[in-house]
């Protein structure tokens, strides 16, 4: 008997770090598959009428970063040597935080997957934001829009047309502030002036997003704490800064230079930032994997964060700032229409 106990929907912080099989055979042979895919296998011997594998948690999470899964299916089968015994039909969300106030499948259809209360965007910023979706739930999604004409505010509400979810999977709703109010101005059929925010409803989840005249510095695409792709706009100053190093060598009175070597960095300085938008870019800081889109046939650049400057003080005097470093995987050179990076 496998002493686990899963839901159908579980976070990957919620697996307990082992579990128990209850045995009369000398060992058994456990299985844990992903995707259909056997991702660990061990054999584990008696002791006392039971055996217990170690890890569970480590195990699922570590695959489940490397080959960039936000979800996957899950199953653990047990051989004693006369039959095989199985724990399937189940999904594991990736999630680095525990849950302490919602069954796992509750806080996921009341929450996107982002550790945000609200966003800022730039004007002419495009983002998704994902959520999770069991393929059975029936939900509306629409757009509570605030725009602001010759100094009068107006409220429009926005039906968003989506295709149905169909299966367990993670979806994504468009956060880009140009679309929004093009797709109000095209319903209600005149000039509504402009988008200030709009709040995001899919179901029962929500998200407020306030949009901005400033421009990013740089925009990246990270993995967040539940493994999905979120974009962050960088609001701050940028500083170029190269290294070189070489070695110098004297011959007949001759200096001459060799082993060169050129390292190019781009420094960070972040706009002010309250608590929460702090706590996420350490989140951004922390990612496994942050990436840089350069048009359609260059994205998905790998980016290397590095040189990081992270205090998030609780003083409603003192202004939060982070600082960090950037530069390309490769380390590689790029020119752009506006020649940067």
């Amino acid at each position: 008997m496998i002493g686990l106990i899963l839901d159908t929907y579980t976070l990957s912080s919620s697996l307990p770090e082992s579990f128990d099989i209850e045995t009369q055979e000398d060992y058994v042979v456990v299985a844990i598959t992903l995707q259909g895919e056997c991702i660990y296998q061990t054999r584990l011997y008696e002791n006392g009428g039971s055996c217990t594998f170690y890890e569970l948690r480590q195990i699922v999470e570590q695959n489940m970063i490397a080959r960039h899964l936000s979800l996957a299916s899950f199953e653990v089968a047990v051989d004693d040597g006369n039959s095989w015994t199985e724990i399937d039909g189940k999904f594991i969300i990736f999630s680095r935080y525990r849950n302490t106030e919602y069954v796992d499948i509750d806080f996921l259809q009341a929450h996107f997957l982002v550790n945000r209360s609200f966003y800022t965007i730039p004007r002419e910023g495009h983002a998704t934001i994902p959520f999770f979706a069991t393929g059975q739930e029936n939900f509306s999604v629409f757009y509570d829009c605030v725009f602001e004409r010759d100094g009068v505010l107006s409220q429009y509400r926005l039906d968003y047309s989506m295709y149905h979810y169909t299966r367990p999977n993670i979806y994504g709703v468009s956060v880009a502030p140009m679309d929004i109010e093009r797709w109000v101005e095209n319903e209600e059929a005149e000039d509504c002036g402009r988008l200030l925010s709009f709040t995001v409803h899919v179901g029962s989840r929500s998200l407020t997003v306030y949009v901005v005249e400033d421009k990013p510095s740089i925009a990246f695409a990270f993995r967040n704490s539940y493994n999905a792709i979120e974009t962050m706009f960088v609001m701050g100053t940028t500083t170029l800064k190269t290294e070189i190093s070489q070695k110098e060598a004297v011959s007949l009175n001759v200096t001459s230079f060799y082993d060169k070597s050129v390292s190019r960095k781009w420094q960070v300085k972040t706009v002010p930032l309250s608590q929460e938008e702090a706590r996420w870019y350490n989140e951004f800081l922390e990612s496994d994997y942050v990436s840089l889109n350069l048009s359609q046939e260059h994205n998905d650049l790998r980016i290397l964060i590095s040189d990081i400057t992270s205090e998030i003080s609780d003083s409603s005097k003192d202004l939060v700032h982070i600082k960090f470093s950037w530069r390309f995987e490769d380390n590689g050179l790029w020119l752009t229409e506006d020649r940067f990076p």
